[in-house]
C-alpha cells in the first residue's frame, strides 16, 4: 500500500493543536476524517510532531498509508475539497514504505512574529504577538547568538515530565532576528525542541530588547537548567511551524518556497 508525504498549511486559531483529542476539533482529526471522506474508511495520519493550540503552520508534514492507489496530482485537490478553509494541503508526494514523518524528521524550522507599536493593531491579531513598544533589535542578535549551538534547553521548556523522559539537549542551527515594517520575525532552525522552547525563546529575548534582561543573563538562564529564570513563554498567536527537515535521502517536507521560509 502506498506511503505519502503531506505539506499542510493551517490556521491554528480555532484549534485545539495538530492532534487528535476526544471532543476537541484539531488539524489531525480534519484531515483524517477528509481522508476517511475520499476513500470510504479509516486512514490514519500521522504528523512530524505536535503544534498547540492556536500555533500555525505553512509547512507541516505528515505521512498516510493509503489503503489503495490513489493518483497523487488528484489528492490534493481531493483532500482540500474536504478540509475547511483554515486547513490547506499544500502538497503530497510518494515516500519509500516504511517512511515516517516523525521519526525521520532530522529537524524543524520555525518563525515567531511579533508586531511592535504603541497602537493596538485592529486587524490580524490572532495571527502575531503584538509589543507595545520599540526593541532593541541588536541586544536580542546578541542574546540569540548564546543559543545558537548544542546546548541543554531545559531552561526554556515547560513540561517538566517531558524533559525527563526525552532529555533537554538540542542543536540550534540558526537563530536570526530579523527586522520587517511592522516589527521583527524571530526565524530559529534546529535539530528538534523541547515543549514551548521557541515561545521561550522569544520571550526571554523580548524581555532582552525591552531591557528587562540583558544580553549576559541569557547566558546565565542557559546554565541554571531552570525554567523559572527565563523569560516569559511568549503567545501561541505568532508561532508558525515553517518548515520539516529531512535527509538528503528523503524528500523535503517543503511544497514550495516561501518568502518568510529563509533564516539566513
Amino acid at each position: 500500500m502506498p506511503t505519502c508525504l503531506l505539506t499542510i498549511a493551517y490556521d491554528g486559531t480555532r484549534y485545539c493543536g495538530w492532534q487528535r483529542q476526544a471532543g476537541q476539533d484539531t488539524v489531525q482529526q480534519r484531515l483524517e476524517e477528509a481522508f476517511a471522506t475520499i476513500f470510504a474508511g479509516p486512514v490514519a495520519v500521522e504528523g512530524a510532531g505536535r503544534t498547540d493550540a492556536g500555533v500555525h503552520a505553512l509547512g507541516q508534514a505528515a505521512h498516510a498509508v493509503l489503503p489503495r492507489a490513489f493518483p497523487l496530482d488528484r489528492l490534493v485537490p481531493a483532500l482540500n475539497a474536504y478540509l475547511p478553509d483554515t486547513i490547506a494541503v499544500r502538497a503530497v508526494r510518494p515516500v519509500p514504505d516504511g517512511f515516517h514523518a516523525r521519526f525521520h524528521a532530522a529537524g524543524k524550522r520555525y518563525v515567531y512574529r511579533c508586531v511592535a507599536s504603541r497602537v493596538r493593531p485592529a486587524l490580524g491579531r490572532d495571527h502575531f504577538h503584538w509589543v507595545r513598544r520599540s526593541l532593541d533589535l541588536d541586544a536580542m542578535r546578541a542574546a540569540g547568538a548564546l543559543l545558537v549551538g548544542r546546548h541543554d534547553f531545559a531552561a526554556f521548556a515547560s513540561n517538566p515530565g517531558y524533559v525527563r523522559k526525552r532529555g533537554t539537549v538540542r542543536t540550534v542551527q540558526h537563530l536570526h532576528v530579523k527586522r520587517r515594517p511592522w516589527g521583527f520575525d524571530l526565524a530559529v532552525q534546529g535539530d528538534g525542541f523541547l515543549y514551548n522552547m521557541v515561545r521561550a525563546i522569544a520571550g526571554t529575548l523580548i524581555d532582552v530588547g525591552s531591557g528587562r534582561l540583558r544580553v549576559e543573563d541569557v547566558e546565565g538562564i542557559l546554565q541554571s537548567r531552570d525554567r523559572r529564570h527565563g523569560g516569559p513563554t511568549a503567545p501561541a498567536c505568532g508561532l508558525y511551524l515553517l518548515r520539516v527537515l529531512y535527509a538528503a535521502s528523503l524528500p523535503s517536507a517543503a511544497a514550495c518556497a516561501d518568502p518568510d521560509d529563509d533564516v539566513s
